[in-house]
């Protein structure tokens, strides 16, 4: 798990690219130094003579080349900066990463620097009173830069595209809804318990965590491999995304043998499941939906006044949670027959989630009637899609809504407008 997390501490470092383009840069420049000059073999018979140039003309192209690079770095750089600011002050500080995270715009800044670098260290090695032959730096110089153009249009056009708040709250439900789709297909491999039955089993040996931070990443199919290796039955209460301080008590044993060394077993389990002190996006749809809600927050502050941006955010939301309002809430039991291993994992309570997704949205938002008709048209979409008790629970949120605008809205219409959304949500049915 270390070792997966210092793999993905370093894809998603701001200099992975400029360092691995800088490093094929210095070779590349290294292998036409060598064969300008003749020490591997001589490549002119194999060359037609128009990519070949002088070395005084190579000199002076390449000078041109270098200074197109570091200009068109610098440019870069700026309007990184200037995409940063807006996004911590248009959206939210917690999406700047994603705008860092594209490889787009690494890989632009690695092909900049690695340009800028190929030039220089060519022209460090042209010697005109020596090189009286052909030779190929400037050509592959001129090729150079005109890649770096292409890709200087790719990513003005990339900074163009995640500047708008629309596509950016694309990204942010499409993320989403790859991680609820695996989520929801880990779900329906296994049963699903009543929380009841499987809390009325008591408490067990504590498994405490031993620092502090988010749980980032939980390896579910490892730790049902330790629990059939020990025969041991492992309770896990805590979720995914969730922030842990030193000691709390992250899951627990229920059922082992006397002759198992409960020591040993905990701490295999600690190696399987990875705390950092930043919530990552691999299994936490949660934090992508958060996201989502701090734009529609920032859309809603006077400051912004775009309610338009805060609707398009909750209909997201509202398809994003109704893929999650078809699952039993519970314990999922990983189990296999022949083997007494178990696991028992914590669904997502969906309560919870609409509450931490909502409530914030209703308190800053309530003053505009078309924000919160989109938030009942959002539990109106949740409740065509819910099964078992889940239903019940978005009603319970529908009318806490419905009361809380009584007591508010004054204008007629308005109330109108809103008895009717609420009737709406208690009149529809599921497809179920």
């Amino acid at each position: 798990m270390k070792i997966k997390q210092g793999y993905e501490t370093i894809k998603k470092s701001i200099w992975l690219y400029p360092v691995v383009y800088s490093v094929l840069a210095l070779l590349l420049a290294a292998i036409v130094v060598l064969l300008d000059n003749g020490y591997l073999f001589d490549m002119r018979p194999y060359l037609p003579d128009l990519l070949l140039t002088s070395a005084s003309l190579a000199k002076s192209v390449l000078g041109v080349v270098s200074s197109a690079f570091i200009t068109i770095t610098t440019f870069t750089f700026s309007t990184t900066m200037v995409v940063l600011s807006v996004y911590m002050s248009e959206f939210s500080p917690r999406v700047v990463e994603n705008f860092l995270a594209d490889e787009r715009t690494m890989k632009s800044f690695g092909i900049f620097v690695s340009g800028f670098i190929y030039s220089i260290t060519c022209m460090l090695f042209i010697r005109e009173e020596y090189l009286t032959k052909p030779i190929l730096a400037g050509t592959i110089g001129v090729i150079y830069i005109i890649f770096g153009l292409f890709n200087f249009i790719l990513f003005i056009n990339s900074v163009g595209k995640y500047i708008q708040a629309s596509n950016l709250i694309d990204r942010l439900y499409v993320q989403a809804q790859e991680v609820i789709s695996i989520y929801k297909n880990e779900m329906s491999q296994y049963e699903i318990v009543s929380k009841a039955g499987v809390e009325s089993q008591g408490p067990g040996l504590p498994i405490r965590v031993q620092t502090n931070g988010y749980i980032q990443i939980v390896d579910y199919d490892r730790l049902f491999e330790v629990a059939k290796k020990y025969q041991v039955t492992v309770r896990f209460n805590r979720m995914t995304g969730q922030f842990v301080t030193n000691e709390v008590v992250i899951g627990e044993l229920l059922l082992s043998s006397e002759s198992t060394d409960t020591q040993r077993v905990a701490e295999e389990i600690r190696e399987h499941y990875l705390i950092g002190m930043r919530r990552s996006e691999e299994q936490d749809f949660n934090f992508s939906i958060q996201k989502m809600v701090e734009v529609a927050l920032r859309a809603l502050s006077p400051g912004t006044n775009d309610p338009n941006t805060a609707v398009f955010c909750i209909n997201s939301l509202g398809l994003l949670l109704g893929e999650l309002c078809s699952l039993k809430e519970g314990y999922v039991v990983m189990e296999e027959e022949g083997s007494e291993g178990k696991i028992y994992r914590e669904t997502y309570d969906l309560d919870r989630l609409l509450r931490d997704t909502f409530l914030q949205i209703i308190h800053y938002g309530q003053g505009d009637v078309y924000v919160m008709l989109a938030v009942f048209q959002a539990y109106r979409h949740m409740t065509n899609e819910a099964k078992f008790t889940n239903r019940e629970v978005i009603q319970e949120q529908a009318h806490y809504l419905f009361d809380r605008l009584l007591k508010t809205v004054h204008d007629s219409l308005e109330k109108k407008l809103i008895i009717e959304a609420y009737e709406d949500i208690l009149k529809s049915e599921s497809k179920f």
